[in-house]
């Protein structure tokens, strides 16, 4: 079944003013009852409703809040691994536990679930953790929800505590989900061990019921009218599906193309790793062919440049635009270095135009505190700045802002 979080706020009971002329006691007496048994009829009213989207919860497996506009298909869905992010920051004479798992200190891949437990079980023991949703499109949907537009996260979910965790944290936050319950695998997890004297990272994950998200699932989602998650195709919307979740869910990725991406619905991805790159090149190239945005640091469209032939990103690029009809806009965030810019993109209404390379400054950042989820953001206020209406040289602008103030703090959310 499928269960959701979403925006919960007081509700506003309705008053009634009721107005008798009154010249005599009995009349008084009237009006009062009148008015009494108005509040009590309001009170039975609202009550039953309360009763009523109880036991729909029960049975259907939803959670509304009750101004959720759950009917309101938001600007953005994103599909993606949900994890319970586990962030340990530890000094660098005390991450000597990753030697024993070992796990180089800069790194990120993917553990069995019993390793990955006993990693985050150790980590706790010298340092408390930061507990947060994780994942990455997850990341750029509470950022998106930080930064004022309303996004939709859908995934899946296993049938344990990590998962009641999960979704009481993204309840208190306002984060809009749908996530399918898979009763016989758990809650993906992620550790996160960060080495706070030479911010080394060693990221990993096992993304357990994620992997069971399917087209089934979606269907489902689909043929439910109290919470349509797609727009009209000639109003604008982006799909965004992360590298991460391509892995096991090939035939959830090509339903998406093929069933929802046409007209102004777009398709944004997320390269996020070099070994997603090399282990599931061809999936992650129909997704390429298909998508309006694609997004990635220097190495990961590097690594997807050679798995395209190519020794360099620009040339590959080049050669994706020449595949497409569509316009493309491809942007390489290098660190502390600068954001790259290769677009044949004039305006949402023109076909392609000349391919133009731009590269951008970025914010300096005297005190990393944890990069982790930094390209995460950058998605999330690129993209926000887009549906703004606004330049792509101005959404680079936003997006390395954002970008730069997520890493001062720990994990992936905005001071």
């Amino acid at each position: 079944m499928f269960v959701g979080a979403l925006r919960r706020r007081g509700p506003k009971e309705p008053t009634f003013n009721l107005v008798v002329a009154t010249d005599s006691v009995e009349s008084l007496l009237l009006t009062s009852l009148l008015q009494l048994g108005v509040c009590a009829l309001m009170i039975f009213f609202n009550r039953t409703m309360e009763y009523l989207q109880e036991l729909y919860t029960k049975v259907s497996g939803y959670v509304y809040g009750d101004n959720s506009c759950a009917n309101t298909p938001r600007k953005v869905v994103a599909f993606g691994n949900v994890l319970l992010d586990h962030t340990a920051q530890l000094q660098n004479d005390e991450t000597d536990l990753l030697e024993r798992f070992q796990i180089p200190a800069e790194s990120k891949g993917e553990l069995d679930a019993e390793t990955l437990s006993k990693l985050a079980a150790e980590a706790a023991e010298r340092v408390q953790c930061e507990v947060n949703p994780g994942g990455s499109a997850l990341n750029t949907v509470r950022i998106l929800k930080q930064l004022g537009t309303d996004a939709l996260f859908i995934g899946a979910v296993g049938e344990d505590k990590a998962a009641e965790k999960l979704k009481e944290i993204l309840q208190e936050r306002e984060v809009e989900v749908r996530l399918a319950t898979v009763s016989d695998v758990p809650t993906g997890q992620c550790v996160c061990i960060v080495n706070k004297d030479t911010k080394a990272k060693a990221l990993y994950a096992n993304i357990g019921a994620s992997a069971k998200l399917s087209v089934d699932h979606l269907k489902k989602a689909e043929r439910d009218e109290t919470q349509v998650f797609l727009r009209p195709i000639e109003r604008k919307q982006i799909l965004y599906v992360e590298g991460f979740f391509v892995p096991q869910r090939q035939e959830v990725c090509d339903f998406i193309v093929k069933n929802y991406i046409r007209e102004r619905r777009r398709l944004a991805i997320n390269l996020n790793a070099e070994y997603i790159i090399k282990e599931n090149f061809k999936h992650l190239r129909e997704l390429a062919h298909a998508a309006y945005f694609i997004f990635g640091n220097h190495k990961e469209h590097m690594a997807f440049a050679k798995q395209l032939g190519f020794e360099s990103i620009d040339d590959a690029a080049k050669h994706l635009m020449e595949e497409c009809s569509e316009p493309k806009v491809i942007v390489v965030t290098n660190g502390r270095e600068c954001v790259q810019l290769i677009t044949n993109y004039e305006d949402e209404y023109s076909p392609p135009g000349a391919v133009m390379f731009q590269s951008f400054h970025v914010p300096r950042v005297d005190q990393v505190v944890d990069s982790t989820g930094a390209g995460d953001a950058f998605v999330a206020a690129f993209l926000h700045a887009w549906l703004q209406k606004r330049p792509l040289s101005e959404c680079v602008r936003v997006a390395s802002e954002v970008a730069a103030k997520v890493v001062t703090v720990v994990g992936c959310n905005l001071p």
